[in-house]
């Protein structure tokens, strides 16, 4: 990409047009910026860091009455069983 900007007065940049239609970013739209390894990145909205922070409490509440090693090993006996039904017909 490698686009240039001029910091103005009290740290204001324009992000050049075709960086703000490849991220996503409209006129009101806030973006984070953070400091990694000495570089300033830029994370349009809705950037989503650690995706699996959005499924934190979405299995609250549910049970699990089995094992998982054991539900586990019955899904695969199931394929197996399913897999060699087909091969001897």
């Amino acid at each position: 990409m490698g686009e240039q900007t001029k910091v103005l007065q009290k740290g204001k940049i324009t992000i050049p047009a075709e960086i703000r239609q490849k991220l996503g970013i409209s006129e009101g739209d806030y973006i984070k910026l953070e400091i990694v390894d000495g570089k300033l990145v830029l994370l349009p909205p809705n950037t989503v860091r650690n995706p699996t922070d959005l499924l934190v409490g979405l299995a609250e509440g549910i049970q699990v009455t089995e094992p998982v090693k054991q539900e586990l090993r019955k899904a695969a006996a199931a394929r197996i069983r399913k897999k060699a039904s087909r091969t001897t017909q």
